[in-house]
């Protein structure tokens, strides 16, 4: 996957942000969702942007600390900017507890990406205790 993929990803994700609810195709399809739905939906999308973002940079050589850092700023500030836009559109209202939301998926997405690099870095480090040959 490209940044280009993630850019695309993040297109999605602003156009979510733009649909009115009950104004046309899509935001009819938003207002059929109960809003529990469309609130806590932001943690795993912003999750997922992590994720994909701290991909692109590992894949770009950057160190697992560091990517993750860069993704997590990255998602946060894309995030905040997608709440004031929401400001703007009709029928749609600037909401912290969104970006709360978002934060608690981006954070979630942290810990399981130093998770799995705590674990499989523990894996690279294993050394038998005893060698399996004989010598005769």
């Amino acid at each position: 996957m490209s940044f280009g993929s993630v850019l695309i990803y993040m297109g999605l994700l602003g156009f979510g942000a733009v649909i009115s609810p009950g104004v046309g195709f899509f935001g009819r399809l938003v207002a059929m969702l109960p809003q529990p739905v469309t609130e806590l939906s932001h943690a795993p999308a912003y999750g997922l942007l992590t994720w994909l973002l701290t991909g692109r940079f590992r894949g770009h050589g950057w160190r697992r600390r560091s990517a993750l850092l860069m993704a997590m700023a990255i998602a946060l500030i894309f995030g905040i900017w997608m709440e004031i836009l929401q400001g703007f559109i009709p029928g749609r209202v600037v909401d912290s507890g969104d970006v709360l939301v978002n934060a608690i998926g981006i954070g979630m997405a942290a810990l399981l990406t130093l998770w799995r690099g705590m674990s499989a870095h523990s894996e690279d480090q294993f050394i038998p205790t005893c060698s399996c040959t004989r010598v005769n």
